[in-house]
């Protein structure tokens, strides 16, 4: 009989990891009859209930995916968002990030959006033909207590470099063309749509609780439902998106030190972007 060392290999040593960290994750439904398939559901759907820890990914991560895609619909996404916001929410643990994604069908690169506009959904009908008016969105929101522009107090710049990091970029400055690898950035506001007012839902529901504490991210993704190929990328890019905002989240933190200089008395209101969904 030969000696174990000849056959048996050695165990790798155990990786030492962090405290799990649970990321909560939407996607919405379809919104026009040109994209019957909405390609930020079509990824979110299918992500895994679990990113282990490894030694490039020291935190454990839950994933846990909203159980429907949200109904582009205003009003269904106030009620949605507070279901997933304390003290609504029956979700056992509570998330500690919460990621919603987003279709940008003019669009051909994924995007990370820093914020998001209080106002400004007036324009754009949702499937049920219905605007959500700068009247109701005072209600809502009013202007004494929340700002006209809520951003995530995520470092976006750390969340990038880290992204692209995930992804096998060189440099945070890598050329995707060059590196043929997936082309992912920072983009300043979600839009005056559906995904901006999902996201200000969220970040606002945040902003209640702590405000210099708002641990949400949007993510808006092109149309991807025509390749099966493009619909891997972007569960790739997701997931790799996933691990750099609780990468950024263990090193940097997720506290907005600027929050102070923010109080809604103080800023100047701000008009919305461009619809990233039409453009």
């Amino acid at each position: 009989m030969p000696a174990i060392s000849s056959y048996a290999k050695r165990q790798p040593p155990q990786v030492q990891s962090e405290d799990a960290v649970t990321v909560l994750v939407t996607g919405f439904g379809p919104f026009l009859e040109k994209f019957p398939k909405n390609s930020s559901w079509e990824i979110a759907s299918t992500l895994p209930a679990l990113i282990p820890a490894s030694a490039t990914n020291p935190t454990p991560i839950h994933i846990r995916v909203h159980h429907e895609p949200v109904r582009v619909a205003y009003k269904n996404v106030v009620d949605v968002v507070k279901e997933l916001h304390p003290p609504k929410s029956q979700l056992r643990p509570q998330p500690d990030i919460i990621l919603h994604i987003g279709l940008a069908a003019g669009r051909r690169f994924f995007a990370l959006e820093q914020g998001a506009h209080g106002r400004g959904y007036n324009k754009t009908a949702d499937v049920d033909g219905e605007l959500f008016s700068d009247s109701d969105a005072e209600s809502l929101f009013p202007a004494e207590h929340y700002p006209t522009v809520l951003k995530t107090s995520f470092d976006t710049s750390d969340v990038l470099a880290r992204w692209k990091a995930f992804l096998g970029y060189v440099s945070v400055d890598g050329d995707p063309k060059i590196e043929e690898l997936p082309d992912v950035r920072l983009s300043p506001d979600a839009g005056n749509f559906l995904c901006g007012f999902i996201y200000y839902n969220s970040l606002a529901q945040y902003y209640d609780v702590k405000e210099d504490v708002r641990p949400a991210a949007f993510m808006h993704v092109p149309d991807l439902s025509g390749s099966e190929g493009k619909l891997r990328e972007g569960w790739e890019v997701t997931v790799a998106l996933i691990k750099a905002l609780v990468e950024s989240r263990r090193k940097s933190g997720v506290q907005d030190g600027g929050a102070a200089d923010a109080a809604p008395e103080r800023r100047e209101a701000e008009v919305a972007g461009p619809d990233n969904n039409f453009e």
